[in-house]
């Protein structure tokens, strides 16, 4: 095995990791959009946003990893979240 193949090995392993951790963050992001549906609250919280990304900026640094990287991968994801909540005030309120 060369070292571009090791090094890339690695890469499918943690990338299995993080499908597995998104799976499951997002298990738990949509019981929140049935919550929010069902008690008639916004999909998008901005404080708790805020919260969030000050953490993720927080962890990012504490990890040598530059914080608009991480920045912008958790934008989209939240994105993602607050339009499922969004559906499911249709569906769920």
């Amino acid at each position: 095995m060369t070292k571009l193949d090791e090094l890339r090995k690695n890469i499918d392993e943690i990338d299995q990791k993080i499908i597995v951790l998104l799976a499951e963050r997002f298990k738990y992001t949509e019981e929140v959009g049935i919550y929010k549906a069902k008690n008639h609250l916004n999909a998008q919280d901005a404080d708790r946003e805020f919260q969030q990304f000050q953490r993720i900026i927080q962890l990012s640094e504490q990890n040598g990893l530059n914080p608009e990287y991480s920045s912008e991968i958790y934008r989209r994801i939240i994105d993602i979240v607050i339009s499922r909540h969004q559906e499911l005030v249709t569906t769920e309120g």
